[in-house]
């Protein structure tokens, strides 16, 4: 194989690119840029050639030269990227909130791509398909031991296309096969909407092309129930797209508010960006929940929202993601996301919170996490708890519109601080090997499930039964204090989103959501968003004292 003039069209290739890089540079500096440039492409082509020709196996150069871009860019930061096929398509299905398929949540248990649950409305609805449905196999090949990407990715199709799978289902002998016609999909960003008492609730899971129109919709059926004051919890929500984030924004700032800047190594990276039109959706006071996992698109509302005083802001410091990935197509199935910019809140905030390298990627605006194996109560941080800020080094101080104090450093300060719901290793290992949903399947085959289901010491002992068989190591005083109420949580989370689907799992998991009751709590103190404030800020001092 002659490996040369490959070699050379590649670097022909980036010279253009190397150019484009060095914007801002002298003549000088940019005449070096490219030398040392093309030099190291050079050694790198040479190396892959040597491998390629005599290493003593037989080597994927393609599989090399993959790894070696990804390992380079992971020098970079977290969430720089190198993507292809599913991770690509992923991408633009997260943002876009539309794919190709058949529509329902799964996730991998007992060996098998299971079903969680069908998403109301789809192909897979209307088939029929359950919660706990074992997808046996694809298209006439075994799916045993398949990983959801594997499966999602034989699932996903072009809309019009069919796919053939089978399932088996708890209960029945006989497997059951199903032609489905894919169609288009689409995620939801308002997951849950409600209202307790004269109090509105929105549960915002992502940012994508639907999200501002999702909310507006929300918001307008709560304000024709007479809602009063709302709840937007953003916790947990990794976040999604910047012109979602400045939409959200927009329904709740005056016309021409700051919503957030930019700025980067480069001056067409600084970018300011402002309030459209005037919210359509104000006259009443507004709480925004935020947690350890609250990233980037949700940091950019609570920011902006805190600084024009348009809302009080509740939890834990969020995750403190704060920098803009641009995303260049390589080819109709590879690209490079590139951190080029960071985020800035209007009172002059670095949203971003510098980290070790090597920790996790918060800013997908993935689907709703699958009932059971994750968000086991809205808001609950799944895996990014919420960071400490060193004791040793205060916080940067600054301004809101109207003068009150928050505090910079990474990530969103709330307001008025709670502490967050911690759970241990008892409750990670049954959520981790999926035992709460399986009780949930075992249950609702052998009773009948009323609508008032309520976890109690018979379904404990039945619970505990099941791990017994399951041979699940476990003692009987692990099963006591936060860590019963959450298994009994999580038990009442399965089985009623087994029998009467998610909008009810969640009505029934925040009624005894602690945060948010103390939310309500609080609006009952204080029903006025300057009343909250000052609430806050008493809350803020007797904390302060107590410490000194």
């Amino acid at each position: 194989m002659n490996f040369l003039k490959p070699r050379t069209l590649v670097i022909v290739a980036l010279l253009v690119f190397v150019s484009g890089l060095t914007i801002g540079s002298t003549a000088k500096n940019k005449s070096q840029d490219r030398e040392n440039v093309i030099h190291d492409l050079e050694t790198f082509a040479k190396v892959v050639e040597k491998v390629k020709s005599f290493y003593v196996d037989e080597v994927d150069t393609h599989a090399l030269v993959k790894d070696a871009i990804e390992s380079m860019l992971g020098e970079l930061d977290p969430h720089s990227q190198f993507l292809t096929g599913l991770d690509y398509e992923d991408l633009m299905v997260n943002t876009q909130g539309i794919f190709g398929g058949l529509g329902f949540f799964i996730s991998f248990r007992d060996n098998y791509p299971t079903v969680i649950s069908a998403i109301e409305g789809t192909p897979a609805y209307r088939a029929g398909i359950q919660s706990g449905d074992q997808i046996v196999d694809i298209e006439g090949e075994s799916a045993a031991g398949w990983p959801v990407e594997k499966a999602v990715r034989y699932l996903r199709g072009n809309p019009g296309t069919p796919v053939r799978f089978t399932i088996n289902r708890p209960g029945l002998k006989d497997p059951i096969e199903y032609n489905l016609v894919r169609e288009k999909i689409s995620v939801e960003s308002v997951t849950y909407h409600g209202m307790f008492q004269n109090v509105g609730y929105v549960r915002l899971s992502n940012f994508s092309k639907t999200t501002e129109t999702e909310l507006s919709a929300a918001l307008s059926d709560l304000e024709s129930q007479g809602m009063k004051a709302l709840v937007l919890d953003l916790r947990s929500n990794p976040g999604g797209l910047l012109q979602a984030a400045t939409g959200v924004s927009e329904l709740f700032l005056d016309h021409d508010k700051l919503i957030v800047y930019t700025k980067g190594r480069y001056t067409q990276n600084n970018q300011k960006y402002y309030a459209g039109k005037t919210g359509k959706h104000t006259g009443y006071p507004v709480v925004v929940m935020i947690n350890g996992a609250s990233a980037s698109a949700s940091e950019i509302v609570a920011g902006a929202l805190q600084d024009w005083d348009a809302a009080l802001l509740v939890g834990q410091t969020s995750y403190g993601k704060g920098t803009v990935q641009t995303v260049f197509a390589l080819s109709d199935s590879e690209a490079v996301k590139l951190t080029t910019a960071k985020y800035y809140t209007p009172s002059g905030r670095s949203i971003h919170k510098d980290e070790p390298r090597g920790e996790g990627d918060l800013d997908t605006a993935g689907l709703e996490p699958d009932t059971a194996a994750g968000d086991p109560t809205p808001g609950t941080t799944k895996g990014n708890p919420a960071k400490e800020d060193s004791a040793e080094t205060p916080p940067p101080v600054y301004h809101t519109s109207s003068g009150r104090v928050v505090y910079g450093g990474g990530g969103i300060t709330p307001d008025l601080e709670f502490g967050p719901q911690k759970y241990g290793e008892l409750e990670g290992r049954l959520e981790r090997d999926g035992l709460f949903f399986s009780f949930a399947l075992d249950y609702s085959m052998k009773h009948k499930v009323a609508e008032n289901f309520e976890v109690t010491e018979a379904i404990l002992r039945s619970f505990k039964d099941l791990l017994r068989e399951r041979n699940f190591k476990f003692e009987e005083k692990e099963f006591s204090g936060e860590s019963l109420e959450y298994v009994k949580k999580a038990i009442l989370r399965e089985v009623v989103a087994k029998n009467f689907g998610r909008k009810a799992m969640y009505r029934v998991l925040l009624e005894r959501d602690p945060e948010l009751q103390q939310v309500l709590e609080i609006y009952a103190k204080a029903p006025t968003l300057d009343q909250l404030f000052a609430y806050a800020e008493r809350q803020r001092e007797t904390k302060k004292a107590s410490i000194e």
